[in-house]
């Protein structure tokens, strides 16, 4: 009887584990056509929450040959589907978690809430999206995630984290943990254990050609594009030389790669270094203008302090316009009164034209005087304002270039539209409309005036 018992509790065990695990699969697969259907709508909010109970690990377990069995601990219903449907859900996941980043910070408070929002960036940048789909869905066995899913996280990491050392760190692991490629599939199958640790033993990741062909796209995603992120052009050779995955044509192409993507980064440095020089050269030209042109505009300035500090006027003294001579002094006129005297009446018409020629030029004498000073103070005033009005359009045009500039992209756009001949066929019809209400308000004023 306990014999039979046993054998009738083993085999109700068994059967209500099949049909768990048949309802599980039935359960992820209609969840990941759901999802994937507000996926295609949009709805990132509700596929989320559509998506999240059967990749969550539930937090009271319900089944009691669950808690009862020590080869099963508690894991999301996606960690026992199948592999097909497993791989659809994650790479969903994966896909919908590359969209919600990439939303704009004010759309995705609005659609998730800023906390939520939040997390779930968090969690793509520093990289613990990783190992949460290893825990609850791989049961934390590195080397049992499959390859497409690697792929796509290496991928979600590469886009939208800013530091690789976390995706480098996963990809090492999972590269390390997989086997050395065995393509007898025969054994494999014979040899792997049944039932659900099945899915979780480690693989040699190159069993079959589609998994070398995954294992290839991997180890090109990490030696092509995550290592050199990281500066480890060394390490990426070296990695490529010494994968046994890789055959000696696929390491010949995968090296060349590498050479030409790490001299098209020296050139985009030299490039960006030769913008900087230039950058700051020019900075630097505009700079020591800027000096000049206040060195210019001071030296300008001390020198209009000094012009109308020295033109005071004294040039009437010593020389006269219209070739008039210094007038004689008094010593020379009463020389010329004795020598008068002295010569009698016969030079008396020589000293009567010399007194009237000596009379004439003390006139012209004063009136210079007159004129000369209020000539050179008017002259002096007009120079002294055009020199306040260009300092006054340097200082304006030096504070406000912008003001300026607007300015004059104004008058030019006048002068445009004027030189248009449709703008001005159009102003002159509206000039001649004008004048003609004029004149008809004119005539109808003057015939009321007049009645």
């Amino acid at each position: 009887m306990t014999d039979d018992g046993s054998q009738l509790s083993s085999s109700q065990l068994t059967s209500s584990s099949s049909t768990s695990s048949l309802s599980n699969a039935k359960l992820c697969s209609q969840t990941y056509k759901s999802a994937s259907q507000l996926f295609l709508t949009r709805r990132l909010q509700e596929a989320l929450a559509v998506l999240t109970p059967i990749i969550t690990v539930p937090s009271v377990q319900d089944d009691v040959s669950l808690t009862e069995s020590d080869d099963k601990t508690a894991l999301a219903p996606i960690a026992n589907a199948s592999s097909t449907v497993r791989i659809k859900v994650w790479n969903l996941y994966i896909t919908l978690l590359s969209n919600i980043v990439s939303l704009d910070p004010d759309e995705g408070k609005r659609e998730f809430g800023q906390k939520e929002w939040k997390a779930l960036v968090n969690k793509v940048r520093d990289g613990s999206v990783w190992e949460q789909i290893v825990q609850t869905g791989y049961r934390g066995l590195e080397g049992s995630v499959d390859a497409d899913v690697v792929f796509n996280l290496a991928t979600l990491l590469l886009t939208h984290s800013p530091s690789q050392t976390v995706n480098q760190q996963c990809l090492e692991t999972y590269l390390s943990m997989c086997g050395q490629p065995n393509l007898d599939v025969a054994s494999h199958l014979q040899n792997s254990p049944s039932g659900s640790r099945r899915r979780f033993q480690r693989n040699g990741g190159t069993d079959t050609p589609k998994d070398l062909t995954s294992r290839v796209r991997i180890i090109e995603l990490f030696t092509l594009h995550v290592l050199p992120r990281n500066g480890e052009w060394d390490y990426a050779s070296e990695f490529i030389r010494q994968s046994e995955v890789l055959d000696e044509e696929r390491k010949e192409s995968l090296l060349q790669t590498l050479e030409e993507l790490k001299e098209e980064k020296e050139r985009g440095e030299q490039r960006a270094a030769e913008l900087q020089r230039q950058k700051e050269a020019e900075l630097e030209r505009q700079m020591q203008e800027e000096e000049k042109r206040r060195a210019e505009a001071a030296q300008q300035e001390q020198t209009g302090h000094k012009r109308s500090s020295s033109e005071v006027d004294y040039g009437i003294e010593k020389s006269l316009p219209n070739g008039v001579t210094r007038p004689p002094n008094r010593s020379s006129k009463s020389a010329e009164k004795v020598n008068g005297v002295r010569a009698g009446p016969s030079s008396g018409k020589s000293a009567l034209s010399s007194a009237s020629a000596t009379s004439s030029s003390k006139k012209i004498i004063k009136k210079t005087e007159k004129t000369s000073p209020r000539a050179s103070r008017q002259a002096r005033a007009l120079y002294n304002l055009l020199r306040n009005i260009l300092q006054s359009v340097r200082h304006t045009i030096t504070e406000h270039p912008m003001a300026f500039l607007r300015t004059m992209l104004f008058m030019i756009a006048i002068i445009m539209a004027l030189g248009r001949q449709d703008v001005r066929q159009r102003l002159r019809k509206l000039t001649n409309t004008g004048w003609q209400k004029v004149r008809g308000t004119v005539g109808m004023g003057m015939k009321v005036s007049y009645i």
